[in-house]
Formats: C-alpha cells, sequence, structure tokens
C-alpha cells in the first residue's frame, strides 16, 4: 500500500498524520485508444502533490487525467440500482 500522504502543518513541517483537504478526481487509461476512466480520488494541498500521488497509484497507464473534485457538478437526481449503469 501506497505511503499516506503528508501535508503542512501551520509551522510548515510536513505532518504524515495530517490528511489534506483538497480532494482530486483521477482518470486514466490503459493504451492510447482507450477511453479514459474514472479510477479514485487523492488527497493533496495541490496539483502537483496530487499528481505525485496519482502516479504512485497509478503508475503503469498511458496517461492520468486529474480535476479537483469541487470542480466537478455531480448530479444526484438520478438514482441507480445497484449494478445498473447510467
Amino acid at each position: 500500500m501506497p505511503a499516506r500522504p503528508a501535508a503542512r502543518t501551520a509551522a510548515g513541517r510536513s505532518d504524515p498524520e495530517v490528511i489534506p483537504d483538497a480532494e482530486w478526481v483521477v482518470f486514466t487509461r490503459e493504451t492510447p485508444t482507450d477511453p479514459m476512466v474514472h479510477v479514485g480520488t487523492v488527497r493533496a494541498d495541490d496539483e502537483t502533490g496530487a499528481r505525485e500521488r496519482a502516479a504512485s497509484l497509478f503508475p503503469s497507464v498511458d496517461a492520468r487525467w486529474l480535476c479537483p473534485a469541487d470542480a466537478i457538478d455531480r448530479d444526484g437526481s438520478t438514482t441507480l440500482d445497484r449494478g445498473e449503469l447510467p
């Protein structure tokens, strides 16, 4: 399992017990012709940290896309039954 992400404390020190607030959504594809697929999320203080964390979790892919989770509009008006695809 990859190491827990570290965040900076108010004093500027790295503290492995502090989990960053910012969540980043990660999409990857295995080959250049595959579609991008949502594979999970990472937490990091900034884009650089998010890219590093995603690269450690998903190292052998053709491409990785990251997006701040708060930039995604999540539509909760449609509910799905377990196993049902949209």
